[in-house]
């Protein structure tokens, strides 16, 4: 939430409210003629807040380059998308504002990124569009979320059975002959090693000086 880069904006401690400061970002793209896009990302929680159809009439009426990403797991913080929306199917919520949109597997990295590269040519030519990545989330939302008050343990152990995205991947990685599994299980314990390595070095360090806390914080 409170990482930002010249391109990444960070997020919101109000739910939703990164969508209207996303279309404020493609706003500036397009008037200062940028061949950028922006993506502004929100959850099938945030998704019935009024900001965030306020953002798409706007977006919709300028024609900015912007792509609404609803990540739909289901659940938001706890509470399924039948008891929280009468529409589910959040790709085609811009509807009334002329905002078409298109669901993808979020589950499969491929399938997300060539939606994405379809999305970027997609927005600089005709305006908004959502993007609903149906995704899953194995464990609760917060560290005080068991995530299994709300939803039967079978169902979670389903999804990690038959629609993990790290499985998909390696399967597809193996199908088209990029790598063994072999090779795969070599690149795992590598960077676990490394983790592993980080963590180990991380303990070990003394604290930094007491004056390195107002490094590169404006006060």
């Amino acid at each position: 939430m409170h990482m930002y880069t010249p391109s990444f904006y960070g997020g919101n401690g109000i739910v939703g409210a990164q969508i209207p400061l996303g279309a404020g970002l493609a706003f500036a793209q397009k008037y200062n003629s940028s061949d950028a896009m922006t993506v502004a990302l929100y959850g099938d929680g945030a998704a019935q807040q009024g900001q965030i159809f306020e953002a798409y009439n706007l977006a919709a009426l300028l024609k900015l380059p912007i792509v609404f990403c609803c990540e739909n797991n289901f659940y938001s913080m706890g509470t399924s998308i039948e008891r929280s929306t009468s529409n589910p199917l959040f790709y085609q919520k811009g509807v009334p504002f002329s905002v078409p949109g298109i669901q993808v597997n979020g589950q499969d990295v491929l399938a997300v990124r060539q939606a994405l590269l379809f999305a970027r040519q997609f927005t600089q030519k005709n305006g908004p569009l959502i993007l609903e990545l149906v995704t899953y989330r194995y464990g609760g939302h917060s560290m005080s979320d068991p995530g299994t008050s709300y939803r039967p343990r079978e169902e979670i152990q389903n999804v990690r059975m038959n629609r993990d995205p790290l499985k998909l991947l390696e399967q597809q990685i193996t199908a088209a002959q990029f790598a063994t599994e072999q090779e795969l299980k070599d690149i795992e314990k590598s960077v676990k090693k490394e983790i592993d390595d980080a963590v180990e070095q991380a303990k070990s360090d003394p604290f930094p000086n007491e004056q390195e806390l107002t490094t590169n914080v404006c006060l």
